[in-house]
């Protein structure tokens, strides 16, 4: 009898203690029942404003012309953006920004989508990158563009650089240095491309001004961050073929310019964009030029009703170099003739023209052609094994003559 009496007390004991605890529960969470309590997260604007390296990635625009893992390249890009220190807009304030502001196009942003992404999330700058080539065979190919652009009153490139690799670029003895899989050269590229962001980018707490800097970074063909000086000549083999115009000679003097996709008459497609971006790119590095975001030129289009027609276009000129507009001293444009990319050695042919706002009047036009063995001697030295490379040299070139 005893022993039954002390048992039952032990019992209530228990489930009185149990009782507590579930009070205690309740008292502690007031979230709905059966789910599990969620930490609030930090509001973005206290995040941001602690050092100013918040940045949101926008998803890889493909801009190869056939089904590519988008989803594999962005996830190796924001992997290493992490292991190098940058902390990025979580997915799911990414995704609601886009979804109201119905980004489809991740490849360019209108003004309204940059300041919404810089108020709600707290993102002092926005990456944006394209995919230029992507081949998975037994020679591996691999391109990426890249940017970061400063949301504001008028949102800014602050960095851009690219990268262009193949396996079979530098095989070395016995072919030791091959590279035979695509993770390999993805990796080379993302690591190469965030290091060049990250040495620009972690200099102050906000991107310094392109105006102001000497040097910029960046990814030769091998995959390693190289410095450029301003005043740096590229290859001459990869100057333009045929020129008329006189070039920029007010040294005093920064003119404003704005890059419109180059008309694709090549069986590649999206040609006329990337040929596009790498003006962009190489025009950014050159200190008397201010570069419009390419999103900024494809909003003002739209807004006064333009057809975004490619290539070089007076309407398109007028509408640019308004100052009620982006106010563009320059509008650059051009037709694309040919671009490959494929199996064999790069080829691209392209010319350029230039609009001038006051005239508006062709003031520059020139004809670039190159293949990836221009300038080879003998044992393939020199050549390049990329249309990115190739590329990125002619457009680098029409740039110094422009400016000579």
């Amino acid at each position: 009898m005893t022993f039954s009496t002390s048992s039952s007390s032990k019992t209530r004991l228990v489930w009185a203690l149990l009782a507590l605890l579930a009070l205690s529960d309740c008292a502690l969470w007031k979230g709905r029942p059966g789910e599990a309590p969620e930490a609030e997260p930090p509001a973005p604007e206290t995040a941001a404003e602690s050092d100013g390296k918040l940045i949101a990635v926008l998803p890889v625009d493909n801009l190869t012309g056939t089904s590519v893992p988008l989803e594999w390249v962005d996830a190796a890009l924001r992997a290493q953006l992490d292991r190098s220190g940058f902390r990025l807009v979580d997915d799911r304030s990414l995704a609601r920004v886009m979804k109201r502001y119905r980004v489809r196009n991740t490849g360019s942003l209108d003004s309204q989508a940059f300041r919404a992404l810089k108020e709600e999330t707290g993102a002092a700058g926005v990456l944006i990158t394209s995919l230029e080539s992507f081949f998975d065979d037994r020679s591996p190919r691999l391109s990426l563009l890249s940017r970061l652009v400063v949301p504001g009153d008028r949102p800014d490139i602050a960095w851009m650089d690219g990268i262009g690799l193949a396996g079979d670029a530098y095989p070395g003895l016995l072919e030791l240095g091959r590279i035979w899989e695509i993770d390999g050269l993805m990796e080379l590229a993302a690591r190469c491309l965030v290091e060049s962001l990250a040495i620009s980018f972690f200099e102050t707490s906000v991107p310094a001004a392109p105006q102001s800097r000497r040097e910029f970074t960046q990814c030769d063909s091998r995959g390693d961050v190289v410095y450029s000086s301003t005043g740096a000549k590229g290859k001459r083999a990869f100057r333009p073929r045929n020129t008329f115009g006189s070039p920029l000679t007010d040294a005093n003097r920064r003119y404003g310019v704005a890059v419109i996709p180059f008309l694709n008459l090549s069986q590649r497609k999206n040609a006329g964009k990337i040929v596009e971006l790498h003006f962009v790119n190489q025009l950014h590095r050159n200190p008397s030029l201010a570069v419009a975001e390419p999103g900024l030129v494809r909003e003002e289009l739209l807004a006064h009703r333009v057809v975004m027609e490619a290539g070089p276009s007076l309407e398109n000129a007028k509408v640019l170099t308004n100052d009620e507009s982006l106010g563009a001293d320059l509008v650059l444009s051009g037709v694309v003739f040919d671009y490959q990319d494929g199996a064999g050695d790069p080829k691209v042919d392209f010319s350029v023209t230039m609009i001038d706002k006051r005239s508006h009047k062709i003031v520059w036009s020139s004809r670039s052609q190159s293949t990836g063995m221009d300038g080879v001697f003998f044992f393939d030295l020199g050549k390049v094994h990329t249309a990115h490379q190739l590329l990125s040299e002619m457009a680098r070139g029409t740039s110094e003559a422009l400016s000579r």
